[in-house]
């Protein structure tokens, strides 16, 4: 706690000395600010203002100071009133909105008369925020009301933000949420917040859950250079605010209605799988007691079935071993059903003191979402989630100049993914076929969060210091994985010819020889770490003059076990790389505690008159070590090892506890094997897991410098150039590797005269991987005005790295020998050199709206590989494609036919004749799509109306591969699709084909 102190006592001094810090917004509240001027346009001091929240009739009241400038703080987002008054002068009001993380200035013109006299002044607070100096966009409460989206997942339209577009789920946990890759990396490194409370996966990285649609007020998407009052991200940060009940009762109630007759068939497939989904639910708001205590609840339901078809050929196979257990399906039931709500309490404990409780739940089953399409009903699965976030929040105004704004907040969350059925899993060549329980299960993910946040902002002249730390306290997170958890039993040939050909398989399935292979794991499966967060920031927005702010800041963050060190002494590797006293075991990693970032900002206003703003920063972000990265590392610390207890392939070898050799072993005749009981050492020849000593979170250098001109009061045109250099990225280094034409691996003599089992390849996970994005952003956005909005985004950008993978983590390079070889420096996965995003709501006559969104994104790049070991050293890396020097677009001469072996490609590379062809070299195809809301409102009375739409999604019929190519050149699709842009997605959130709608909305 010493060493806390000191550097919360090193911070504060910095910004009191420096008197300057970043934009100063909490991250789920606002700001106003103003100056009041008299005719002459000289300064009014102490004139008083006060601010009222329209909805709730909460109020705040400021004096402005000797530049007649005055500043609100931590206000909730919404709608409000300033009044302003001064003796001699006529009172003015003017009513503006507050958006989350944003600055909105209301100025007054006084004029002079009597203060019983008013002059109000409506609608005219402009669009542009002259403050701003971050890289960021608001989604305003009409967008996320009116705008097409066919999951109901808000995060979609972070989308509309230059330089973000849609990104692949990385995880089964997230494949039916909206995956964004922001500035050319991943969708694991965004940091969400809701109501400003950690909404992070920290064992995979992401969103952990998705909130009612009718609940959210609007979201802030910041894609870099963000206030010091967000941390916990090397990429971007998502504020989300939840609606509040006023004084003014409010609701709604919807349903959507989809079936498979508005599916159109997929270009791969010709068929439209059967499709039926329901999308219902309603909100309502008002007050318990008027301006004091105010109720909020929302809640949708989700009911969606639909079925994969499978394989025909694998279909076919399966058809012929049901004798055997097989339960073949040509299409597979996938339902999915779910509940989201959300509930908030507002109290107006008087003119100083507000207070909300939040609470928001999501829940949901699915059936056979592991299914592979080559497998059949045996081979389904079950998986349940269950998540849920909730705040307090007390914000209180201690002074006119001292603001407090406390938070706790709690989130937790379970992910089940399981069988009902536990069999042996059978498998048979060619087609790949399979049946019996699923390899992928059972596993499960869990995680629960305490924390603790509080802000503090002073305001002293001309400066608004803000002062904040954040605390979470983990006290367990992880869960288990199981893989190849039942029996696995190998067939050489498929049923076809097994069942046909009785010269090789005179007794078909029971044949001698039949069975080529049989494999099993157990041992304790769980990766579990208790973690805790600690992040302070100092900050302070600084009015220099009327025309310049300067934003500066500071913030500190350390994560406290995210690496696992507690678990390295005791993981095998560990032990067993000690016990050789190999470097590699020269120490564990610790905490960074060295997480410091400064952030610059600056916003300067070229006319004084709001027109013409040039801004700009510098800062530096942290991010998160997730816990996929050192899971496998954990799993080895525990009592006993998960992992294979036998696998065998030899006919030669026995089969466990029979004494039947595996040549001899008759399927269905036989015992099947009995299993060794699970081992507290790794077994010969396992893989070894490892985090490197100098370990680090990863770290984002980011500057922008940009223009923004304001064309008029609704419409601004802004032009930026973002930088990132992204730094202490995840890379998997293997050594212990194969030396071609030499026997057994490097340490094995090493690993004898220790005593200690050999190890395999030794993975080390190091935190030396580095990518670059630049890019320019041209926006032009024009607020609901004149019966219009328009949201239009082209980002024209390049982003490269070292071998960085779409998944972000287990970046292994081509040659692991050669991690830095010039060949592994290419795109990355996510690179899109032009970019357009435009959004729009257009009010037409007699109640019709149209509300489109259209996408373009020109073609990603994608990695081609080999499908033997080209390098000869065995597993552990990317193994690449092997060109011709002469003819380096030349994939098919080392790919495929007489050259295609390790022992051609390594002579030819000794030779100097042929390279690796390099990383992420050739395209896919662009990405388009168009999406669309037709509705017709229909009045009824004052404040109802019901809305009555239909949502088109992907009008064109566009067939969006993507990146999804063939990478292998012995592959039967090399260079042709293989599937869709962001295969992992459910169809549920992407729209492979055109996909119609029905739906609707009655709001009062």
């Amino acid at each position: 706690m010493k060493k806390v102190a000191a550097i919360v006592l090193v911070m504060l001094v910095a910004v009191i000395l420096t008197s300057r810090s970043v934009s100063a917004q909490a991250t789920a509240s606002g700001t106003v600010q103003g100056t009041v001027v008299d005719a002459s346009g000289a300064a009014v001091v102490e004139a008083q203002v006060t601010l009222r929240n329209r909805g709730t009739g909460a109020t705040k009241t400021a004096t402005t100071n000797d530049t007649g400038f005055y500043r609100f703080e931590l206000l909730p987002v919404g709608s409000y009133v300033v009044r302003v008054v001064k003796e001699g002068f006529t009172a003015f009001e003017i009513t503006g909105d507050v958006a989350v993380g944003q600055t909105s200035t209301f100025n007054a013109d006084l004029k002079v008369g009597s203060s019983s006299q008013t002059v109000e002044v409506s609608g005219t607070i402009p669009v542009a925020d002259v403050t701003k100096t971050d890289v960021s966009v608001n989604i305003a409460p009409a967008e996320v009301e009116q705008l097409p989206m066919l999951g109901r997942d808000v995060a979609s339209l972070a989308m509309l933000a230059p330089g973000v577009r849609a990104a692949d789920s990385y995880d089964p946990t997230k494949n039916r949420y909206a995956v964004i890759s922001v500035n050319g990396q991943g969708g694991r490194n965004i940091n969400v917040t809701v109501n400003g409370v950690d909404n992070k996966d920290n064992t995979v990285g992401g969103t952990v859950m998705q909130l009612p649609l009718e609940a959210v007020e609007e979201f802030k998407i910041s894609t870099q250079r963000f206030s010091a009052a967000n941390g916990r991200s090397e990429g971007a940060a998502i504020n989300m605010i939840t609606k509040s009940g006023s004084n003014t009762p409010h609701g709604s109630f919807f349903g959507f209605f989809r079936e498979k007759q508005f599916n159109a068939a997929d270009e791969l497939s010709g068929t439209s799988a059967p499709y039926s989904r329901q999308f219902f639910g309603g909100s309502i708001g008002a007050p318990i007691k008027k301006d004091k205590f105010f109720g909020f609840f929302a809640i949708e339901r989700q009911r969606e079935n639909t079925q994969q078809s499978e394989s025909p050929d694998a279909y076919q196979q399966l058809l012929l071993v049901t004798d055997l257990g097989a339960q073949p399906s040509a299409l597979i039931p996938r339902p999915f059903f779910e509940w989201r709500y959300n509930g908030r309490l507002v109290y107006n404990i008087n003119n100083s003191n507000h207070a909300y409780l939040s609470y928001t739940s999501q829940s949901n089953d699915s059936l056979n979402d592991q299914s592979d399409g080559l497998g059949d009903l045996t081979g389904g699965n079950f998986t349940k989630n269950h998540l849920q976030i909730a705040n307090f929040t007390l914000d209180s105004s201690i002074s006119p100049t001292l603001t407090n704004s406390f938070t706790l907040g709690y989130q937790f969350w379970n992910n089940i993914i399981d069988s009902s059925i536990v069999a042996p899993y059978v498998t048979f060549a060619s087609v790949s076929e399979w049946f019996g329980t699923n390899t992928n299960v059972p596993q499960e993910s869990f995680q629960r969060k305490w924390q603790f946040k509080d802000d503090v902002v002073k305001r002293i002249g001309n400066h608004s210091l803000q002062f904040g730390v954040d605390f979470i306290n983990t006290p367990v997170f992880g869960g288990f994985f199981k893989s190849n958890s039942t029996l696995e039993i190998d067939f050489q040939d498929d049923p076809t010819t097994i069942t046909t050909n009785a010269t090789l398989y005179p007794q078909q399935f029971a044949t001698p020889g039949a069975v080529t292979g049989m494999s099993l794991s157990a041992g304790d499966p769980y990766f579990l770490i208790e973690g805790k967060q600690l992040g302070l920031f100092v900050q302070d927005d600084w009015k220099v003059t009327s025309r310049l702010s300067l934003n500066l800041g500071l913030r500190w963050d350390r994560d406290f076990n995210f690496n696992g060190a507690s678990a390295i002494p005791d993981s095998r590797t560990f032990q067993y790389l000690q016990a050789i006293n190999s470097p590699l075991a020269s120490g564990i990693p610790h905490d960074d505690t060295k997480d410091f970032s400064p952030r610059v900002g600056f916003a300067y206003d070229l006319t004084g008159q709001g027109k013409h703003v040039l801004r700009g920063g510098f800062g530096l972000y942290y991010g998160n070590t997730y816990e996929n990265i050192p899971l496998f590392m954990i799993q080895q610390a525990n009592t006993t090892v998960y992992q294979g207890v036998f696998s065998i392939s030899s006919p030669g070898e026995e089969v466990p506890g029979t004494g039947i050799a595996l040549g001899a072993w008759r399927y269905g005749v036989d015992p099947f094997p009995v299993a060794p009981p699970p081992s507290g050492d790794l077994a010969n020849g396992a893989t070894g897991r490892l985090m490197d000593p100098k370990y680090r979170n990863p770290v984002s250098e980011e500057f922008n410098v940009g223009y923004q001109w304001a064309l008029d009061t609704n419409s601004v045109v802004e032009a930026e150039y973002v930088h990132v250099l992204g730094l202490h990225m995840n890379r998997t280094i293997t050594s212990n590797l194969v030396v071609p034409g030499v026997p057994g691996r490097p340490l094995d003599a090493e690993f004898d005269a220790a005593g200690v089992p050999r190890l395999g390849s030794i993975r080390e996970e190091e935190s030396i991987g580095r990518m670059r994005y630049d890019g320019l952003n041209l926006s032009y956005r024009r607020r609901l005005s004149r019966r219009f909005s328009v949201n239009a985004n082209y980002t024209l950008s390049r982003s490269v790295g070292w071998g960085v993978t779409a998944d972000g983590f287990r970046n292994y390079p081509h040659d692991a020998r050669d991690p830095w070889n010039v060949l592994d420096f290419g795109n990355t996965p996510n690179d899109e050199r032009h970019h357009i995003s435009i959004s729009s709501i257009v009010q037409l006559p007699w109640g019709f709206q149209v509300a489109p969104i259209l996408q373009y994104g020109s073609a990603r790049p994608y990695d081609l590989t080999s499908s033997f070991d080209p390098l000869g050293i065995g597993s552990g890396y990317q193994r690449p494609s092997i060109v011709p020097v002469d003819n380096p677009t030349d994939y098919l001469t080392y790919g495929v036919g007489a050259l295609a072996n390790s022992a051609s490609t390594e002579a030819c590379l000794a030779a100097g004749t042929c390279r690796q062809a390099g990383y992420d070299t050739v395209r896919g195809n662009y990405f388009f799509q168009l999406d669309a809301r037709v509705s017709k409102y229909i009045k009824l009375g004052e404040r109802a109306k019901v809305e009555l739409m239909f949502q088109a999604f992907n009008l064109t019929n566009h067939a969006n591969f993507g990146a999804n190519f063939g990478n292998s050149a012995s592959s039967g699709t090399f260079l042709k699709p293989q599937g869709y842009i962001n295969p992992n997605l459910s169809p549920g959130v992407q729209a492979r084909a055109f996909v119609g709608e029905f739906g609707a909305r009655f709001v009062f």
